[in-house]
């Protein structure tokens, strides 16, 4: 997956009790496959680990027509200053390095406040 970057990114957080790594590892993959539309069966059978396949996905939608990869950056919720920022100062290649570990730390977030916070709701008002 992206184990070194959810790694850094989970060094500082605590998982909710009775919540697995593995578990978290395959809703953070999940989420990505939701808001890159991706195939979820071409992303599990696919040989190059989450994280490339993001910079892939975003290089390809850099040189091509960006505004699905755009799309996607906003249904995670990653702002535009952010990508903006990144996209001015840094070369393609390196911008979209940054953008796909920004991508996972950001899907990552969305599953651990979901898990964290869900917590607390009924388990009629949660949705993974």
């Amino acid at each position: 997956m992206g184990e070194k970057v959810l790694g850094a990114w989970l060094s500082n957080r605590k998982l909710p009790e009775g919540r697995t790594i593995e578990a978290f590892q395959r809703q953070v993959q999940d989420q990505l496959i939701k808001d890159f539309q991706w195939d979820a069966e071409r992303v599990h059978s696919a040989s190059v680990n989450l994280l490339q396949l993001l910079v892939d996905e975003i290089v390809w939608g850099l040189e091509g027509d960006a505004s699905a990869l755009f799309a996607s950056f906003y249904r995670l919720d990653l702002g535009e200053g952010l990508m903006g920022e990144i996209l001015s100062q840094h070369e393609r290649p390196k911008a979209a390095q940054i953008l796909a570990e920004k991508s996972l730390e950001r899907a990552a977030l969305k599953v651990w406040m979901r898990w964290t916070f869900g917590q607390a709701l009924p388990k009629d008002q949660i949705s993974e």
